[in-house]
């Protein structure tokens, strides 16, 4: 009998996407697995653009 492969080795997901990373290479930014570096890069976008809606959010606030 032979060795027995996992049905999924690499169980790994999209931090964007959610999707499943089924192959071996991996686009690992910031302690993050991601599909492309394109799926990086949006990702990176979305946290920027959250951070200034916390900011604007907060700006008001420190005034008051």
């Amino acid at each position: 009998m032979g060795k027995v492969k996992p049905e999924n080795e690499w169980k790994f997901k999209c931090a964007n996407t959610g999707k499943a990373i089924k192959r071996k290479k991996r686009y690992y930014r910031n302690g993050k697995y991601f599909i492309t570096k394109a799926a990086w890069q949006d990702q990176v976008k979305k946290d920027a653009e959250a951070k200034a809606k916390t900011d604007a959010e907060a700006a008001p606030a420190a005034k008051a």
